[in-house]
C-alpha cells in the first residue's frame, strides 16, 4: 500500500519560510559582527565562534 502525502497548508509553508529567513539573518549578523552564536545542542548550551558560522547569503 502506498503512503499518501499530506498536503502542507500554505500558512505553514509561509511560516517555515519566514523562520528560515530569520535564522539566516541572525547567523549572518553574528558572523559579520564577530559574535558567537549560542545554541542548544545535545541538552547543553554551546557557543559557536563567529569564524565557524556558515555564510548564509
Amino acid at each position: 500500500m502506498k503512503k499518501q502525502r499530506r498536503k502542507i497548508p500554505l500558512a505553514a509553508r509561509k511560516a517555515e519560510q519566514a523562520l528560515r529567513i530569520a535564522v539566516a539573518n541572525v547567523i549572518e549578523e553574528h558572523r559579520r559582527n564577530g559574535d558567537p552564536l549560542v545554541v542548544w545542542k545535545n541538552g547543553k548550551v554551546v557557543k559557536i565562534p563567529a569564524k565557524r558560522l556558515p555564510r548564509t547569503k
